[in-house]
């Protein structure tokens, strides 16, 4: 498969050509072009996941296609604010937080995004200034079919609500600049990146083992659910992004390969923990292209279809079945014993300190 940075060029050179318009393009034309745009590169992309692409692969290939959407509706947003307040508006950065920070969307995924203003910014500028942006950027990408969460805060905001929401803190951990001022972006990543580290770290690894634990108890407490949950069920995804979490803040490091240069986890046990989650991925994927709606539930009215499009292609049905979820069962269970392996040690470490 082609490079994630390769096949973004070509998407982005597919969106310079379909999303050009002139001063005569209605609204109305701009967005079937957009939606159009958004339709035929998720069919590409579907069309690479049914030929085997990989699932962190086609997670980036569906990031790209958006992340050039909100570009090509940002550019003549921030123009025209810019000519409107003369030059003298204020500094804006959007960016993405979460998973689609991470750069991780699945074809049904949320897409979360902050508009960041400076600190001290005077409330009526800010609050014009956001309905201006929310107008041009994010009504757009409404109708156009995505689910858009959008939050508006000063660099001070970030920083209070982080101190008083974990969920807050974990999401602007994940922060990607997607368009506007660089230097207003790079002040936030460089205090925030100080902030989570001096911030109570034990405290942040405390409460996410605690919510791991909570989490796990509420599914099943065991991998092998007959009908197990890929994003929150144990040995799901969001064990994966658990144990990257806490390795951000405990360790200070900003991907998963962290963990073996730091001797948390040996070489071949990271390598089993990735084709692990590029398992559950390429899973949660399918189900995904599959629906009209987020879903994470592998049902067994779902199994046999999944795995058939995955490439598990037995003509028989329990056979087929049962080669893939045994395959499930193995990635699983290897993401539950190796998240809890890392945690143990990072609980153990922090004892120690």
């Amino acid at each position: 498969m082609a490079t994630t940075h390769s096949t973004s060029k070509r998407i982005r050179s597919r969106a310079d050509k379909q999303l050009q318009f002139n001063g005569k393009t209605t609204e109305e034309s701009k967005l079937a072009a957009y939606r159009d745009f958004l339709k035929t590169e998720t069919a590409d992309i579907k069309k690479q996941h049914r030929e085997g692409a990989s699932g962190l692969g086609v997670t980036k290939m569906l990031t790209a296609v958006v992340d050039i959407l909100i570009q090509k509706l940002a550019t003549p947003a921030f123009e025209t604010y810019r000519r409107q307040e003369e030059n003298k508006g204020i500094s804006i950065a959007l960016v993405a937080i979460g998973g689609y920070g991470r750069s991780e969307l699945c074809p049904l995924s949320d897409v979360d995004l902050m508009f960041l203003y400076p600190t001290k910014t005077n409330p009526k500028i800010l609050e014009a200034t956001q309905e201006f942006m929310v107008q041009q950027i994010l009504y757009p990408l409404w109708d156009t079919g995505l689910k858009v969460g959008h939050s508006s805060r000063t660099i001070d905001d970030t920083f209070n609500e982080a101190r008083n929401d974990i969920q807050t803190k974990t999401a602007l951990l994940e922060s990607r600049l997607i368009y506007g001022s660089k230097p207003l972006f790079e002040g936030f990543e460089n205090s925030y990146n100080l902030f989570y580290r001096k911030e109570n770290p034990k405290a942040y690894i405390q409460q996410r083992l605690i919510d791991q634990s909570e989490r796990r108890a509420r599914y099943g407490d065991t991998v092998f659910m007959q009908e197990p949950d890929i994003k929150n069920g144990v040995g799901g995804l969001r064990d994966y992004h658990n144990t990257l979490w806490m390795a951000r803040v405990r360790l200070n490091v900003d991907s998963i390969d962290g963990l073996a240069e730091q001797k948390y986890l040996r070489k071949s046990e990271l390598s089993v923990l990735k084709n692990a989650y590029d398992f559950l991925l390429r899973t949660r994927n399918e189900l995904h292209f599959r629906s009209k709606r987020p879903i994470d539930l592998l049902s067994l009215e779902t199994q046999p279809k999944v795995a058939y499009r995955i490439g598990y292609r037995e003509r028989n049905i329990l056979k087929r079945v049962e080669l893939f979820m045994r395959d499930y069962y193995r990635h699983a269970e290897s993401i539950n014993r190796l998240s809890k392996t890392v945690e143990s040690r990072m609980a153990l470490t922090s004892q120690t300190e």
